[in-house]
């Protein structure tokens, strides 16, 4: 039993993993849109392989390296081969592996760091997987931008290689930036945290799709703009 229980958390890496696996799947078959969606899928599972080991009480060396290498390929290979495609056009859509390269150094940065439980220094994977994985998602439900992005080629090619090289920045830059985590949930503490939650469901009710890369500029802002959420004591 007490197996079971102690591979429970790596269960739902794996998941995590096998979801990245299909995403890059998707990408070769040029179906973006569902590649978008196994990414949100792994980031529900990364989610919640975290919560399941502090839940359960039994993190374990093996559990953080086997989220690492999950990561790697679901926040970083699968988005890079997305953004490949979204390019389209040879040779800058070799810009978009910038992107898994840059995210295997953030995740490698991050296993060594113990300053970064109450914030991030840099831009998570996961958040920037997802900040990727919203463009196929917005093209294709989105008229207006699927026209532009079909009979425009100059915007598509520069866009995605500009957002490449910003991705790939900031996951590596020494920005300071909000966690989810708190150390308890009053609002003078948190402000920043609950600020960020409300705006971000009130954009995605209203504009859907389209919300996430706002959603992200909103996140960069608020983590900017609240210095004070970054200094809680060390073991809190």
């Amino acid at each position: 039993m007490n197996g079971i229980k102690r591979n429970i958390p790596n269960f739902i890496t794996s998941l995590n993993l096998l979801f990245g696996c299909i995403a890059i799947v998707y990408v070769f078959k040029n179906r973006l849109a569902d590649a978008s969606w196994m990414i949100v899928f792994a980031g529900i599972a990364d989610f919640f392989d975290g919560m399941a080991a502090r839940v359960l009480k039994v993190q374990s060396p093996i559990g953080k390296e086997l989220d690492s290498l999950a990561d790697v390929v679901s926040f970083g290979v699968a988005p890079g081969m997305m953004i490949f495609q979204l390019i389209g056009t040879a040779p800058f859509n070799w810009i978009g592996l910038l992107v898994p390269v840059f995210a295997a150094l953030r995740l490698a940065k991050f296993n060594i760091d113990t300053r970064q439980t109450f914030y991030f220094i840099g831009l998570p994977t996961p958040a920037n997987a997802l900040l990727i994985a919203s463009f196929p998602l917005i093209i294709k439900h989105d008229t207006y931008w699927q026209s532009v992005y079909l009979s425009n080629i100059s915007f598509s090619v520069w866009f995605f290689v500009c957002l490449s090289l910003l991705c790939s920045i900031l996951m590596v830059s020494p920005i300071k930036l909000l966690s989810l985590k708190m150390k308890d949930t009053s609002w003078a503490n948190n402000q920043p945290r609950y600020l960020l939650a409300i705006l971000s469901l009130g954009l995605f009710l209203f504009l859907g799709y389209e919300a996430v890369p706002l959603i992200m500029l909103l996140y960069i802002i608020l983590s900017l703009l609240s210095k004070k959420s970054f200094d809680l004591p060390a073991g809190v």
